[in-house]
């Protein structure tokens, strides 16, 4: 289904969760209430730039836990870490761990993880005693979900955090890293699936101000991690700090696989060519310049120089059929995100990463995306189609930012329909006239 790239919008009315995804064409005075309520909504979930500082993790269930561990005298810094065998969060967590195994044991400090079968120590050794110790009085931050966790360090009162962002977090911390500067994506299923293996080498890219993990499975794959970490950055080093598993690369067989998270990006039948691919992938975690609007979605570019971005979530998809697109011309970008900014006559263009020269731009002309899951009368479909292609922004996100890529997106012809029939759309014979 092609919805036509003119219709108007003016008359949709979106839903309170996307209503202000449309502010940058027409907001009803009507819906402005609700607009409004949305906005807050989003702030006060952390989702907007000029939200405040958000409140800290709770603190234990108990005074008496908290008093006992007021009393914990530690000689080094020490993070106690509850997890639970049933937590996707937490065995990810486990993985980054052991990829940053020879990093911690550089470390005056020590990460205890509890919960999860017999305590296990990265770092700093302690003793049995120790261990009883710790265990009984953080055992209550279990309460709060798990990951959680307390930071306890010499004469300093102790610091509670819960989930997995804020414990990589305070392990980055305790590496000497800035967490803000630190890549962290959240885990999913499928990539608590893919990490449970272990890995040969952990390599730190450094891109644009922003450090990255990259863990390489193989002696091949190893090598070309540290290629690539080396010629992005001017600099390489592995394990100087804990720095959680972003990207991943492989080679099963004579296959070369680099993977974000459980999403396969590229995949190569050369070193020469994985080598590529895994530079652009790496140089696309820079931060994106103030006029460029920053999309959580994939995109395909066709050997005509145009490009149509589609959702995240078809990506492994699309390059596991890399061949079959490849003999319509489209090829998968493995960049992490779709980089946009606006042309000289306004059009979307599509700017690729690049870690030496002038990035290369396409225009975008298109996008591909799911219809509803509740089908909606055709007069609203395109409204709720550009709502949710502008929700892939990556977040924070400014009010103005939201405006700015409704306008960017609006003009473009929006194909609704599944990733199979997505890819005959695409890979479909032209017709004859």
């Amino acid at each position: 289904m092609l919805l036509n790239c003119r219709a108007p919008v003016a008359a949709y009315v979106p839903p309170a969760a996307m209503n202000w995804a449309a502010r940058g064409a027409v907001v009803p005075v009507e819906h402005e209430a609700a607009y409004v309520r949305c906005l807050e909504a989003w702030r006060s979930a952390g989702l907007l730039q000029d939200t405040g500082p958000q409140p800290a993790a709770p603190a234990a269930a108990t005074a008496t836990a908290q008093k006992s561990r007021a009393r914990l005298a530690v000689d080094r810094p020490v993070l106690v870490i509850m997890s639970s065998p049933g937590c996707g969060y937490c065995r990810h967590l486990r993985a980054d761990l052991e990829a940053n195994r020879e990093a911690l044991a550089r470390l005056d400090a020590s990460a205890l993880l509890l919960g999860d079968g017999s305590p296990t120590v990265w770092g700093a050794r302690l003793d049995p005693d120790r261990l009883t110790e710790l265990a009984e009085a953080c055992a209550d931050v279990a309460t709060l979900g798990t990951p959680s966790a307390v930071l306890l360090t010499p004469g300093g009162s102790p610091r509670t955090m819960r989930g997995f962002d804020a414990v990589t977090a305070a392990l980055v911390e305790l590496g000497g890293g800035d967490p803000g500067r630190t890549v962290c994506e959240v885990p999913t299923s499928c990539s608590v699936t893919l990490s449970a293996g272990p890995v040969d080498a952990l390599v730190t890219a450094h891109v644009r101000g922003r450090t990255l993990g990259i863990a390489a499975r193989g002696p091949e794959p190893v090598r070309v991690a540290g290629l690539a970490a080396e010629e992005l950055a001017q600099a390489r080093s592995r394990g100087t700090g804990y720095v959680p598993v972003t990207l991943r690369v492989e080679r099963p067989r004579n296959v070369w696989l680099i993977f974000r998270g459980g999403e396969l990006v590229a995949r190569s039948r050369n070193a020469e060519e994985a080598l590529s691919l895994l530079r652009r992938t790496v140089a696309g975690f820079g931060p994106p310049e103030a006029h460029q609007s920053q999309l959580l979605c994939g995109a395909l570019v066709h050997d005509e120089g145009r490009a149509v971005l589609f959702p995240r979530s078809w990506l492994s998809y699309f390059v596991e059929r890399s061949t079959l697109l490849a003999r319509s011309g489209w090829r998968p970008c493995p960049d992490p995100f779709a980089l946009l900014e606006a042309d000289l006559d306004g059009t979307p263009v599509l700017v690729h990463p690049s870690p030496a020269g002038i990035p290369q731009r396409t225009p975008v002309t298109g996008v591909l995306t799911q219809p509803p899951d509740h089908p909606r009368p055709a007069a609203h479909a395109r409204g709720r189609a550009l709502a949710a292609i502008v929700n892939w922004l990556t977040r924070p996100v400014s009010p103005q930012q939201l405006r700015t890529t409704y306008a960017l997106l609006a003009a473009l012809p929006v194909h609704l329909g599944t990733r199979e029939e997505s890819l005959t759309f695409l890979t479909a014979p032209p017709a004859v006239a």
